[in-house]
């Protein structure tokens, strides 16, 4: 059934944000999205697929990235369809001036900008010969985050935007607090890149130093003696004539002002982690990137280097490279009855998705000639889901529990080799990728995990598209089609929604719409869980459970109550970090303004809350939908 009929707030969304003039219902659009991507087969084919991507998008079973729903057919031309890109900035004025450069393109074509500064010098290093005059990695992400805000002036979306920082930078310390004010790079999420030796250093609780241009930077104490009293103040320098120099920099001191040196203590690695995850909890930044486990357990560590991510976390990229989003809707994938899972129906959705996607990248119009370049040497893809924590309830599965993983583990392993043996027969039938090496790619620590008969297939034929699996967070396209979103649990079944409408603060009472069906029809209620009824350890469990299957990352946030403790929290990442690609953090109340509050499922809210007129809504418990992320 190709057309699906969308809820009054999946139709609201559409109008605002996606629909072409003279579109008013979702088959309209899907059928231009679908005669556009088809377009890139040969004309014997065209029509046979332009009709399956109809079917698979009218019906909501493939839901194509916002960037593509939006931008296919628009303007006489295919317009950018790719959600996000990633550049990394050279330490130079050339490099800086040509990131901010091509950022600006980029935001105004509609995509989100990852970023890895760490190849910025740190701040107070010399310039040529002049001291203590380089601004630093965190002044180019101001100044970056600064021409987002023109992004958003010119009434374009909110610029979406990653920052992230080398545990090794000498920046770090003050990369790690700068969102602690709410004020600082608004635009941004943030991530630490750490590595297995950071790991490893944290376990042996073992010294951490900094480290730029092979020059180690310690951290240095001294005691600031001055008119009216002395304090005690650390700087991070690689010598204690370097470490002075910054604190008579940037701690603008008078004549009055001596320092005497204290000593030198480097930090603990164990120190640095506790303080990752305290500010993350306080603000809900920075989360981590675990690079090395990035480069590892891919399919393209033999010629490209993983530097970043994406603004939301799901895709690792190298400089220039974009992410190309689309979604199954597992929700969709359940039998009418709920007794099980439609394995025909996911097998051939996946297989749709993967060419639909592989199509996109064909027909795109890049916003510079590197993204396109290094778009079409690898062809990568992001095949992701949403919908998962509706596909669960309607089999009877509660979120995070040991059956919940089991049942996770035959659905990924059936998303990713179908996945993978579609990309072989596009392989066969065009061409492998640019840089496929059999002999290579199948050296890779990912792709030594697909089954003998799948290896088989790549050695003969190649593969299409060099990476192809992600989970991106999915908010609005969810709401869209009235699903949960993603990966995650549902935020609430019920939960009060506040806002503010002329200087005065309303507030409405929200029910999630497969529990407002279930509690209609009598069913039982049990498999209703909410994000913050999950423990932790149980997001965790199901993030990383997943992430065996996805050869990119996954963007899944662990929320964590109002109580919740950075030391609580810390050991368990650290229980984890080995497995996960990246981990964030979400503490409820961390950010000003939160606009839900979720209602527990109490037998006594049930029956007081479900009696009264509310709004039926689907809301999203991630973190891009409180910070503005771009990938829809």
């Amino acid at each position: 059934m190709a057309n699906t009929t969308l809820s009054k707030l999946g139709q609201e969304i559409f109008e605002t944000r996606y629909a072409y003039p003279g579109e008013t219902k979702w088959s309209e659009r899907a059928k231009v999205i679908a005669k556009v991507v088809a377009s890139a087969e040969n004309d014997e084919d065209k029509e046979k697929i332009e009709k399956a991507f109809y079917e698979d998008i009218g019906s909501g079973d493939f839901i194509p990235g916002g960037r593509i729903i939006f931008g296919a057919g628009r303007n006489r031309g295919h317009h950018n369809l790719l959600n996000c890109y990633v550049i990394i900035p050279e330490d130079t004025v050339d490099s800086i001036g040509k990131t901010v450069q091509d950022m600006y393109k980029i935001s105004c074509a509609g995509g989100g900008v990852g970023f890895n500064v760490s190849k910025i010098r740190p701040q107070g290093d010399h310039i040529g010969s002049v001291p203590n005059s380089a601004p630093g990695a965190v002044s180019v992400l101001k100044m970056i985050n600064e021409v987002g805000e023109h992004v958003r002036a010119g009434k374009n979306r909110r610029t979406a935007l990653m920052g992230i920082l080398n545990i090794t930078h000498p920046d770090l310390l003050e990369f790690l607090s700068v969102k602690l004010d709410q004020g600082q790079l608004n635009n941004f999420n943030i991530s630490v890149a750490i590595t297995e030796r950071f790991l490893e250093a944290v376990e042996l609780d073992e010294d951490w130093y900094f480290t730029f241009h092979n020059k180690e930077y310690h951290s240095y104490t001294f005691n600031r003696l001055f008119k009216e009293g002395s304090e005690t103040i650390s700087v991070v320098g690689f010598d204690e004539e370097d470490a002075l120099a910054r604190a008579n920099a940037f701690r603008k001191v008078t004549w009055t002002d001596t320092f005497e040196l204290v000593g030198i203590k480097d930090w603990k690695a164990r120190d640095l982690w506790d303080r990752i995850w305290k500010n993350s909890v306080e603000s809900g930044d920075p989360g981590i990137y675990n690079i090395d486990l990035a480069n590892k357990y891919t399919n393209v560590s033999y010629f490209e280097k993983l530097d970043s991510t994406n603004p939301c976390g799901e895709i690792s990229l190298p400089s220039y490279g974009n992410c190309c989003l689309g979604n199954i809707n597992l929700a969709n994938m359940v039998l009418d009855d709920g007794s099980a899972v439609d394995w025909k129906r996911l097998a051939r959705t996946v297989r749709t998705g993967i060419r639909f996607l592989d199509n996109v990248l064909t027909i795109n119009t890049f916003p510079t000639e590197e993204c396109n370049t290094v778009a079409q040497r690898s062809r990568r893809v992001g095949l992701g889901v949403t919908g998962l924590h509706y596909m669960l309830i309607k089999l009877g599965i509660t979120y995070g529990g040991e059956k919940c993983l089991e049942f996770l583990e035959r659905l990924f392993a059936t998303i990713r080799d179908e996945s993978y043996k579609m990309s072989v027969y596009l392989a066969r039938d065009k061409t492998p990728f640019a840089e496929f090496d059999a002999k290579k790619y199948l050296n890779e620590e990912f792709a030594q995990t697909l089954p003998a008969r799948i290896r088989m297939l790549i050695k003969r034929h190649g593969i299409r598209n060099a990476v192809m699996l992600t989970i991106p967070p999915c908010g609005t396209i969810s709401m869209l089609h009235g699903v949960s979103s993603g990966i995650e649990p549902i935020f609430s079944a019920m939960y009060n929604r506040r806002w503010r409408s002329n200087n005065i603060w309303k507030e409405q009472l929200v029910v999630d719409p497969l529990f407002q069906e279930w509690y209609d029809e009598g069913k039982s209620l049990d498999p209703f869980v909410g994000a913050y009824d999950v423990a932790p350890e149980e997001h965790i469990k199901v993030q990383a459970t997943i992430q065996k299957y996805i050869d990119s990352c996954i963007s899944k946030t662990i929320n964590l109550p109002s109580t919740a403790t950075p030391e609580e929290f810390s050991q368990a990442a650290l229980d984890y970090a080995s497995y996960l690609k990246g981990l964030t953090v979400y503490r409820a109340g961390a950010k000003e303004g939160e606009p839900l509050q979720a209602i527990p499922l109490t037998k006594e809210n049930i029956e007081k809350n479900m009696g009264v007129k509310h709004e039926v809504a689907v809301e999203t418990a991630e973190m891009c939908s409180l910070t503005g992320g771009g990938c829809e």
